[in-house]
């Protein structure tokens, strides 16, 4: 998880981002490198940052068919066009 002081809440993390989604935050793109190894852009956002740590401290709580289905397609856009 990267907060960065850009317009971007960055992670690698694909469960994180996950979450992120779960919970409402819109994907704002993807990075991806040579290895389609990808980094989740959302916006820089108060709300982003408290999710995130809620997510590393283990405090989470969602629908567990909701955040598959967003694991799904996250790893969609990944591997679109690989």
């Amino acid at each position: 998880m990267e907060m960065q002081n850009d317009k971007f809440f960055k992670t690698t993390d694909i469960g994180l981002a996950a979450f992120l989604l779960t919970e409402g935050i819109e994907l704002s793109g993807i990075n991806k490198d040579s290895t389609n190894r990808g980094t989740f852009l959302f916006p820089n956002i108060e709300k982003c940052v408290r999710l995130a740590t809620i997510f590393t401290q283990m405090d989470a709580k969602v629908e567990p068919v909701k955040f598959q289905t967003s694991i799904k397609q996250l790893k969609h856009l990944l591997y679109l066009g690989s």
